[in-house]
């Protein structure tokens, strides 16, 4: 019975954070998704994205600037240092919208469907849980 009930408390937690993953990656998406709201994100709308956020214009997000619209996600401070690739402290657009457009456009044609978008953050989320549970980053 112990076993029983271990199993499904588990299972709970399991399906838990599951949900809560999920979650991050629906509101990541539908923010994405500007026009048209066809479940669907081209190049174009990742990049006026970038540009409105880039407040100041150089070219760059910063960490501010970067998280003014991820206030309400959990690993904002992990997911910007996930994307920084040269660890210089900015996001630039390759870093930002380029390098990942093109890993979420598997077949190249300029468009990256819903699951396609879920299968690749739901990854990168994983991979920063599993780093965090190493001690080797902290969500904040």
């Amino acid at each position: 019975m112990k076993h029983l009930i271990f199993a499904i408390a588990v299972s709970f937690v399991f399906a838990q954070h599951h949900h809560d993953i999920a979650q991050i990656v629906d509101t990541a998406f539908l923010r994405l998704d500007l026009h048209p709201k066809d479940g669907l994100l081209e190049m174009n709308e990742l990049t006026t994205i970038f540009t409105q956020r880039d407040t100041d214009g150089n070219g760059k997000l910063s960490y501010v600037e970067f998280t003014a619209h991820a206030h309400d996600n959990p690993m904002r401070h992990d997911l910007f240092n996930y994307f920084d690739k040269n660890k210089d402290g900015f996001l630039t657009k390759e870093e930002m919208v380029d390098n990942n457009y093109h890993a979420m456009d598997h077949n190249g044609d300029n468009q990256v469907s819903r699951t396609d978008f879920d299968h690749y953050y739901t990854n990168i989320i994983h991979h920063l849980l599993q780093q965090q549970q190493h001690g080797q980053i902290y969500l904040s």
